[in-house]
């Protein structure tokens, strides 16, 4: 799997455009949530600037090392015949260090490797703001619906407030009842100031992800009830080697490879070249000179680095090997709260919440017509709502483990045959 590009700073590239979202209006869905954090992100924005050093450094391993010149003048300003600058002799040399064993080719390769490396950090950054965003979206929907839940809860208090006033009032019911009935609407007045804050502290939370304070009368465009078909656990698994944070060892590796044979290559000696040329003022007389310089690796032939560098192979294959455990045991824990919060869902939803809302409106119904206890309707009227936030509860488990899965999986998850389907 080939590293992913990192945008340039300047997002003059598609990539960079393709990041760029319209200004929040009255209205905002997932997708410009993130793609307005993916364009706004500070951390994204300095991998553009670390991708541009990465090729910087690749275009620098591929140079060679810089010729020097030399001036060399003797002979003179001694004592005897070397007293004056008669015999004096001037050299102009040039010099070259010649790299025999493929020291160039191999820091290119290295540097093209670390390259590499840094599109996947990259690529592993932008995921985890995807991820952020997608969950912090959730949340503020979540905390809406929790929001509409305690208004509803008070609604339903004030209700049996209103109901149990006028069966006192026409002695159908004992003074008693009108003081227990106080207590739910208290209790629903501070569930419900509880949920107006936990939705304003969610929607600056979302805000903050593309860099603002609020999001103001902003609404939110999205459906917590829908939900996916579960792939296939099978076909989670023959995506790990796909998975960001095992591909990476790939380039790990091949930096690791990249890095032995280049300590290899600086073993071998660097033999430097000399062509210039002598004048001897005495003369006048002119000529060539030529020599070449050869280090000899008696004590020092890389052995340590050679050795290290041996071991940093070893060690990133046993890393992505440990990578590939590590996300296959994240892939089981994400996929199976996806599917408890999958099976939960459905079930309160297609059964339990149709079954307490029936219950609630019949059990309401015989509580005004004298037929029921207060105690009956207050407990109906609990159950109803509990199940309704263990039914959020259980969305927003599954959304946030879906978008685990999708960051594990580097953005999206396996597509469900028709068969499997058709079986479920």
């Amino acid at each position: 799997m080939a590293a992913p590009v990192p945008d340039r700073p300047d997002g003059k590239t598609p990539a960079a455009k393709a990041a760029e979202a319209p200004a929040v209006s009255d209205k905002i869905d997932l997708h410009d949530a993130v793609r307005r954090a993916l364009r706004e992100s500070p951390e994204l924005k300095a991998f553009g600037w670390t991708a541009e050093s990465a090729l910087a450094r690749v275009r620098q391993a591929a140079l060679w090392p810089n010729p020097e010149i030399e001036f060399e003048r003797e002979n003179f300003g001694g004592s005897g015949q070397f007293s004056g600058s008669a015999r004096a002799e001037n050299t102009l040399a040039l010099s070259q260090m010649l790299p025999l064993g493929g020291d160039i080719k191999h820091r290119r390769r290295l540097a093209e490797a670390e390259r590499d490396l840094a599109a996947w950090d990259y690529h592993a950054a932008r995921l985890g703001v995807v991820l952020s965003t997608s969950r912090r979206y959730v949340d503020t929907l979540a905390a809406e619906r929790r929001l509409d839940i305690a208004q509803r809860e008070l609604d339903l208090a004030h209700e049996l407030e209103s109901v149990t006033r006028k069966r006192v009032e026409a002695g159908e019911a004992s003074p008693v009842e009108q003081s227990r009935v106080a207590v739910p609407v208290v209790e629903a007045e501070l569930e419900l100031t509880r949920a107006e804050l936990a939705s304003t502290a969610a929607r600056q939370r979302l805000a903050l992800t593309w860099g603002e304070r609020r999001l103001g009368d902003v609404r939110l465009v999205g459906a917590l009830e829908k939900l996916s078909p579960l792939p296939e656990p099978s076909a989670l698994v023959a995506t790990v080697n796909d998975a960001p944070e095992v591909a990476r060892w790939a380039a790990e590796i091949s930096a690791s490879e990249a890095a032995y044979k280049l300590v290899r290559a600086e073993a071998i000696p660097d033999p430097v070249l000399r062509v210039g040329i002598k004048q001897d003022e005495g003369s006048n007389d002119h000529g060539l000179i030529v020599g070449i310089s050869l280090p000899l690796p008696l004590f020092d032939r890389n052995q340590g680095d050679l050795a290290a560098a041996r071991a940093g192979e070893r060690a990133a294959q046993e890393n992505r090997r440990a990578a590939e455990l590590r996300v296959e045991s994240a892939l089981s824990n994400s996929y199976f709260t996806l599917a408890v919060a999958h099976a939960e869902s459905t079930a309160l939803d297609a059964r339990a919440l149709p079954a307490a809302r029936k219950a609630y409106e019949a059990t309401l119904s015989a509580f005004s017509a004298g037929q029921l206890p207060y105690l009956d309707v207050l407990d109906a009227s609990r159950s109803l709502l509990e199940l309704e936030r263990r039914h959020i509860d259980a969305l927003v488990s599954y959304h946030n483990a879906k978008a685990e899965l999708e960051a594990l999986l580097g953005g999206r998850l396996p597509k469900v045959s028709p068969q499997a389907n058709i079986k479920k």
